[in-house]
């Protein structure tokens, strides 16, 4: 997977990267087979708007799975890490959905015997 950040006004740390790497990482499984790893591209927006009761984060992803195709998810939160866990959790949802229709509408092979007719 290759990660882009786009950090508009937010102080982003190190760790905040990596903790969005790490929860990111295990939606591999979901694409499975249909993407080569290093063709995977997220893109991750993450923005501060102020808000009556405090700061919140407003976050989107991009991602980009040859072979499966491509999915978005917008979520607010109070934190960043909060933020990566919606996040990840949408694209799930929506990877999951796109892979059971694939894998759905390839026809399977069927055990069938031939019998010839003498």
């Amino acid at each position: 997977m290759i990660f882009q950040f786009r950090t508009n006004d937010v102080t982003f740390f190190d760790e905040d990267k990596e903790y969005f790497e790490k929860r990111f990482l295990p939606l591999k499984k979901y694409v499975g087979s249909m993407s080569e790893d290093e063709s995977i591209m997220v893109e991750i927006s993450i923005s501060k708007n102020k808000h009556s009761s405090g700061n919140k984060f407003e976050s989107s992803v991009n991602m980009d799975c040859p072979g499966l195709g491509k999915f978005h998810a917008d979520t607010s939160a109070d934190n960043i890490r909060k933020c990566a866990d919606l996040l990840v959790n949408v694209l799930k949802a929506q990877i999951k959905k796109a892979h059971d229709k694939k894998t759905k509408d390839v026809p399977r092979k069927r055990n069938l015997k031939h019998s010839s007719v003498v």
